[in-house]
């Protein structure tokens, strides 16, 4: 059997919800339902985060590649010749690619042009795209 890390995780938190918070009262049985609901979250999350970042920081490189006629000095760092897919590397190419962001848009902001206007709200509607990207479904906030 080949063990799946977020149907052995959705498992446990099913089970949590089923066996144990039944048997508890008050804050413990919050906790632990608050735990399994958390364990949902994280099984959904580690599903999705390596093609979730692979997206976006396609996104956001696409972005940045657009500026070098609009903006001096702010650069898209260079794609990797081979891909390295774990979510640990890509998370820090995603911080990198997002700080170059906050520097292409801190340098729109002091031009007043159609072009850079442009940019900025495609940076926007971007960063909105991220966050649906990122919204856990099963979670009520």
């Amino acid at each position: 059997m080949k063990p799946s890390i977020p149907a052995a995780a959705s498992d446990f938190a099913a089970r949590l919800r089923s066996e144990i918070v039944p048997e508890l009262t008050g804050f413990r049985a919050n906790n632990v339902a608050m735990g399994s609901a958390m364990i949902d979250m994280i099984a959904e999350e580690f599903d999705r985060a390596a093609a979730r970042l692979f997206e976006e920081n396609e996104a956001v490189r696409a972005l940045l590649q657009r500026d070098a006629a609009l903006v001096d000095g702010v650069a898209a760092p260079d794609a990797p010749a081979k891909p390295d897919l774990r979510v640990s590397v890509l998370q820090a190419e995603n911080d990198l690619l997002r700080s170059a962001l906050i520097d292409l848009q801190t340098a729109l902001e002091t031009r007043n042009d159609g072009d850079a206007s442009a940019l900025d709200d495609d940076i926007w509607r971007e960063l909105a795209q991220s966050v649906e990207r990122r919204r856990i479904a099963s979670a009520n906030f």
